[in-house]
């Protein structure tokens, strides 16, 4: 009996160790617990904290970046008011230019090849800065302005709804290329509900009204950019016709107008060919919508307009370089058949020599034209305005013809014993005017067949 108390007895004095045990170990979870959310919600306001401190930072950077601009533009009265396009965006670097050699390789796709005839050109060099441009209506503010490190005058379209329309285009045939030079600066990350600008292309009954609808008549053709909600930008077409049924849209992605801004503050062409039924556009050197029925047989068009549409303020597109052209090149025959071949197809950088990637379409269709007729040569003779002195346009000249031997020669493997290269500077006008559109057609390549 005793035996048995004492088992009882230690049995009850393990019980209590165990429970002593189990109340220490839960008063330790406890206070485990209590420090670990301690710890978490301290780390959230130092998060917090050193993301306020550094929008501070940021905000009072630009602010004496800004402060610094201003005092610069006091100081030289000489210069006109200029907009840095991309101060806002902290950190950003533009995009290096690809390799030389890699030049064009990148763009087998790229068959873009202007109009034959330039109908209109609009770089805006006509106006004055704060001005609305003279040739252009417009339902919203526009203003031309320049963009510090950027050459030209742009038109800058600001928040709102509102249609840009240049009022020296009056013709639409079957065949024409519409292009036009786009800067953006805004920051893709930031949540916006619309940041839109639309180009329409439409059988509106009078383009003068309804200038701010989207709605492109019964018959139209709709290329927009989309500077993203939230998520990213994007670019999207819309196809209207009387019947519903044959209406067609599609969207897709692009690197520029992702979150990472590596578009903002670039030079962006834009790039639209219509040939009857099909439409294509070109976003730099890609080749983003081809569309074989665009429009249905017999549609014809008799208006275009910018659309912008921006709900955000400190919102800006920029647009530059409007070159619209009609007829469709035949270039085999004019070089092969006539001996005499002008084109408007290969461009290049302001006072340079430097062909634009845009070239490559026009470059490319010569060179396979030359690769098949290897018999054939041709004198490569460079063109330019009457801006500037006759010896410094002389020497420009002959270095773009250099140029683009060099590039059909060692881009497209045509026999460099088929060119011969000659510089005309400005002393072959074909357009005497001195307008922007006079000027194009004045800066042109020709080939002549010896």
């Amino acid at each position: 009996m005793k035996i048995n108390k004492l088992i009882l007895l230690g049995c009850f004095i393990t019980f209590l160790c165990i429970q002593q045990s189990q109340a220490q170990f839960l008063k330790k979870l406890a206070e485990k617990v209590e420090k670990t959310v301690e710890e978490t919600v301290i780390r959230k306001i130092d998060e917090k904290a050193a993301r306020k401190t550094e929008q501070t930072m940021d905000t009072l950077l630009n602010t004496k970046s800004k402060s610094k601009a201003k005092k610069r533009k006091k100081g030289n009265k000489k210069e006109e008011p200029s907009i840095t396009v991309s101060e806002k965006h902290s950190g950003h670097q533009p995009s290096a230019p690809p390799p030389k050699e890699k030049m064009f390789k990148a763009y087998s796709k790229f068959d873009f090849i202007p109009g034959e005839e330039i109908i209109a050109f609009e770089d805006f060099s006509q106006d004055e800065v704060g001005d609305l441009p003279a040739q252009w209506n417009s339902t919203n503010s526009v203003e031309v302005v320049t963009l510090e490190g950027i050459d030209g005058k742009w038109a800058k379209l600001v928040e709102g709804n509102g249609a840009f329309v240049p009022d020296f285009i009056t013709e639409f045939p079957d065949n024409f290329t519409f292009e036009y030079d786009l800067i953006y600066d805004f920051d893709v990350s930031d949540y916006t509900f619309r940041r839109d600008l639309n180009i329409i292309f439409s059988d509106i009954e009078n383009p003068s009204y309804d200038l701010n609808n989207d709605f492109p008549g019964n018959n139209g053709f709709i290329f927009t950019i989309s500077g993203g909600i939230s998520y990213g930008g994007i670019l999207k077409y819309q196809k209207y016709t009387g019947d519903r049924m044959l209406n067609t849209k599609a969207e897709k992605e692009n690197e520029l107008l992702k979150k990472n801004n590596l578009g903002r503050g670039e030079v962006i062409h834009i790039a639209i060919w219509r040939q009857k039924q099909r439409m294509r556009v070109y976003f730099n050197e890609e080749k983003v919508f081809d569309i074989p029925r665009a429009f249905e047989k017999g549609v014809q068009i008799n208006s275009a307009r910018f659309l912008s549409k921006i709900t955000e303020p400190n919102t800006y597109y920029f647009i530059n370089n409007v070159r619209y052209a009609v007829g469709k090149p035949d270039v085999r025959s004019k070089l092969i058949t006539e001996g005499r071949l002008v084109t408007y197809g290969i461009t290049f950088n302001v006072n340079s020599a430097e062909i634009k990637a845009a070239s490559y379409g026009t470059l490319k269709n010569i060179a396979n034209i030359l690769k098949q007729h290897p018999d054939v040569k041709v004198t490569i003779v460079g063109h330019t305005d009457a801006d500037g002195s006759e010896e410094s346009n002389l020497s420009l000249s002959q270095r773009r013809a250099e140029s683009v031997k060099n590039a059909l020669v060692d881009e497209f493997s045509v026999n460099a014993q088929q060119l011969t290269t000659q510089g005309k500077g400005e002393s072959e006008l074909i357009d005497l005017g001195s307008s922007p559109e006079s000027k194009a057609k004045n800066r042109r390549v020709e080939f002549i067949k010896q």
